[in-house]
């Protein structure tokens, strides 16, 4: 064991290194070097349309600990102006430097973006790391966003309901569905005291684009199609009519609107009735097609319902299982000011735990392939995070456009005022022309 020095002159120069080591051990605790990852990242704003309360709270939780992130920020705009702010603030010259935007914005925004090419992330890499929906993002250069969350269509459904009716398990193909209609649903004269499931109308069933898109998919209509670099409607397409000549949209939209006519058995929907989600949050809807993001808000709204999350139903002759999702992605603007610190905070929060967390905390799942491994006690995300992997989306005019055209065709039809193949073929000129 070494002995402590005892002369004045060693005493002195042992004090000197215990007091340089001390200097140096603070000095290197708080150190953050020349050129930090936090100079180099910089200020970096994002826009989307997803709560604030949720991507801030992450984003908070990860600058305690990652100080390069500092100085990122998320500001949430309303989706029915977001297309028009941002045009403006781009204008101006104070757009942001980032922007989350889903599949269904791409179209009416790529005009703005500026694609990562794939020397950023190569094409591979891009397929085996993100789930198969953000394929949508990808061209022949690049990709117009790196891939953050996945927001599937789900199906919620009372308990309550089911376990009076004598229903053990929920449904898992439309056949069961329509089966159990008539034993779920309570209607006298035409008015609805209960619904079996929010399908056959579209103004007061907030979903009902993607129930109709999902509809359409496993139908086997690609709604719309690329052709020389132009995407264009499908809507009419009939290479896969069936035996009797009906294609799979209208097979698709006969199924849907069926359920708003009175005179069928599976009557279980109308107009009079309130928003679907109401409806179901009143304890007064079996089964409520929906995005896994409503689960907290259907939670809180009724802390007595009694409800659970399932996959959405499957044709019964199915092979491949598939439901409609809202793949959402970090794109950087043309006008942006930090390209370099953009593209370093979307890959980080793409491809984190981090950004996985962020992810949770909106009820969604991660849209790379490695963190799709939901907690063993999160009942939901166990359901969601596989619904990820098989959810499919399209390239669309923006959602209330589309909205619109869809609106019109069902409309048209569950009044009697259009056959079937009429408001099918009305709605593919006007998505024609809106895309």
């Amino acid at each position: 064991m070494p002995t402590l020095p005892t002369r004045p002159f060693q005493i002195i120069v042992f004090g000197a290194f215990a007091l340089f080591a001390f200097i140096g051990l603070f000095l290197f605790a708080n150190f953050h070097g020349f050129g930090t990852t936090a100079a180099k990242i910089g200020t970096v704003t994002i826009w989307g349309v997803l709560p604030d309360s949720s991507v801030n709270a992450e984003l908070n939780a990860l600058k305690s600990t990652h100080k390069e992130y500092a100085n990122v920020s998320y500001v949430q705009k309303s989706p029915g102006t977001f297309d028009a702010v941002l045009a403006d603030a781009i204008a101006s010259g104070s757009g942001p430097d980032m922007i989350l935007i889903s599949q269904e914005q791409l179209l009416t925004e790529k005009s703005k973006l500026t694609v990562i090419p794939f020397s950023v992330i190569s094409e591979r890499t891009y397929l085996n790391t993100f789930v198969p929906i953000t394929e949508l993002f990808m061209t022949d250069q690049g990709t117009y966003g790196i891939p953050f969350a996945v927001d599937p269509l789900v199906m919620y459904y009372n308990r309550t309901i089911l376990s009076s009716t004598g229903v053990a398990t929920p449904p898992t193909t439309w056949e069961a569905i329509t089966g159990l209609a008539p034993r779920l649903t309570l209607a006298s004269g035409g008015q609805i005291s209960r619904s079996a499931i929010d399908l056959g109308g579209y103004s007061n069933i907030p979903n009902a684009g993607a129930i109709v898109s999902l509809l359409l998919f496993q139908a086997g209509s690609p709604i719309t199609t690329l052709s020389s670099g132009a995407v264009r409607a499908a809507l009419t397409q009939s290479s896969n009519a069936n035996s009797v000549g009906v294609s799979p949209a209208q097979s698709a939209i006969s199924f849907y609107t069926q359920f708003a006519d009175p005179a069928k058995t599976v009557y279980s929907w109308n107009g009079s009735l309130t928003s679907a989600q109401q409806v179901f949050i009143d304890g007064d809807l079996a089964l409520y097609l929906g995005y896994a993001s409503e689960e907290p808000f259907l939670a809180a709204s009724n802390p007595n319902l009694d409800f659970d999350m399932t996959t959405v139903p499957q044709p019964a002759t199915s092979q491949a299982r598939m439901t409609y999702g809202k793949a959402y992605a970090f794109a950087i603007p043309k006008a942006t000011r930090n390209y370099s610190g953009a593209v370093s905070v979307a890959t980080e929060l793409a491809s984190s735990a981090e950004g996985a967390s962020v992810a949770h905390a909106l009820s969604m799942a991660p849209a790379q392939r490695a963190l799709l491994t939901p907690a063993a006690n999160d009942k939901f995300a166990a359901v969601f995070y596989s619904e990820a992997l098989v959810a499919k989306g399209w390239l669309s005019p923006l959602p209330a456009t589309t909205d619109s055209i869809f609106a019109a065709m069902i409309e048209n039809i569950t009044s009697g005022r259009s056959s079937v193949q009429d408001a099918l073929s009305r709605a593919n000129q006007a998505l024609d022309s809106a895309l």
